[in-house]
């Protein structure tokens, strides 16, 4: 997909999830930080140890974040792209509470599937990789 395909479908149909990502790319440039491109999406790394999160087009990662991690919230993008308007209600909202629940359980000593276990999670990761060899 071009980078302009990309982005006209991000600021139309995608346009829910991409208003936070935008604000929050701002806030982000008028602290300082620099975003970096990752393929088409357009990222930030800040803060250690955290992971990451993607609004459409943009995500947000800690710092020195792996190419996998990288490659995954790229394929939240994709997510974007598909499923439009659905997507902070069939992904960002599912996945952030979920998120929030295991690193509790984690903390109490508690072992859970792997984090791709949950379906928009492996899809994710399988969509980030497709668009990564292309």
């Amino acid at each position: 997909m071009n980078t302009y395909l990309f982005w006209f479908i991000q600021l139309t149909w995608g346009i829910l999830i991409n208003i936070p990502g935008t604000i929050l790319a701002c806030i982000l440039l008028c602290s300082g930080k620099r975003p970096k491109r990752y393929r088409q999406a357009i990222y930030f790394e800040a803060g250690e140890n955290w992971g990451g999160v993607n609004f459409g087009g943009f995500f947000f990662i800690q710092k020195n974040g792996s190419d996998r991690l990288k490659s995954h919230e790229y394929g939240h993008c994709f997510q974007n792209l598909y499923l439009g308007p659905l997507m902070p209600f069939a992904v960002s909202i599912p996945s952030a509470v979920r998120y929030h629940y295991r690193a509790r359980k984690i903390k109490k000593g508690y072992s859970l599937k792997p984090y791709d276990a949950f379906w928009c999670e492996s899809w994710a990761t399988s969509l980030g990789q497709k668009h990564n060899l292309k």
